[in-house]
């Protein structure tokens, strides 16, 4: 037996690999091993976000190169909600909207995490979809406690909110850390409550895990099956 046939015998009996949305964060990869990872991994992602300001970090001719690496192969990229709520608040929206679109991003992340009220989420949703943009809502909030917080029934209306007014996705909150967000809390009863919840009122299609840990990625396919969508792979 040859190494293919091995490699797609050991496939066919172990059973299919994870099949949902793997939305990896790239921290600020350098562009050579960013387009290493993109040469061996990139059929395994369906979208790219570039975490926080990193983005900024690089030249113009990088970015358009990250960005471009990521077409070719048809991988979305995506700008990150922290971008968002820091270029919102200092009065940047139409500015940051302008440079999604020039540089032919055709998603990006809005979140009400740390310094802006989920009350304008809606709206710019909205507009966000005039401009033929697919958008992805990030739900939570980045301080552990501020997230805890959150009840159910809070969370629940953000979510159906988003959809409501147009959202293609939505994420749930669990930074790089993974544990004492979302579904990911110390007291379990909490998160099989919000399990449960999404579960009876929306399709998983739509809803992205972040999942930065092995442990976090283990948890949810055994939830929910090999189907789940994660993020901050």
């Amino acid at each position: 037996m040859n190494r293919k046939n091995f490699k797609n015998n050991f496939l066919h009996t172990v059973g299919s690999t994870h099949s949902g949305i793997n939305s990896v964060l790239d921290k600020g990869m350098p562009l050579d091993i960013y387009k290493s990872y993109l040469l061996s991994f990139g059929s395994y992602i369906q979208l790219i976000k570039l975490g926080w300001t990193t983005w900024a970090l690089f030249s113009d001719l990088e970015l358009q190169k990250k960005i471009n690496l990521a077409k070719k192969m048809r991988i979305p990229v995506c700008l990150g909600g922290t971008l968002f709520e820091i270029a919102y608040t200092n009065g940047l929206w139409d500015e940051f909207i302008d440079f999604i679109v020039s540089n032919e991003l055709d998603s990006l992340e809005l979140a009400s995490g740390f310094c802006v009220n989920f009350d304008a989420i809606p709206d710019l949703i909205k507009c966000a979809k005039n401009h033929k943009l697919s958008v992805i809502v990030e739900i939570g909030f980045k301080d552990e406690k501020k997230d805890a917080a959150l009840s159910v029934k809070e969370r629940m209306y953000q979510i159906r909110t988003a959809f409501m007014t147009g959202a293609d996705y939505v994420v749930l909150e669990a930074r790089e850390q993974g544990y004492g967000y979302s579904v990911y809390k110390s007291e379990e009863s909490k998160n099989e409550d919000l399990i449960s919840a999404i579960q009876s009122e929306f399709p998983l299609e739509n809803i992205i895990f972040e999942a930065p840990l092995r442990s976090n990625q283990i948890y949810l396919v055994n939830r929910l099956g090999s189907d789940v969508n994660m993020g901050n792979i």
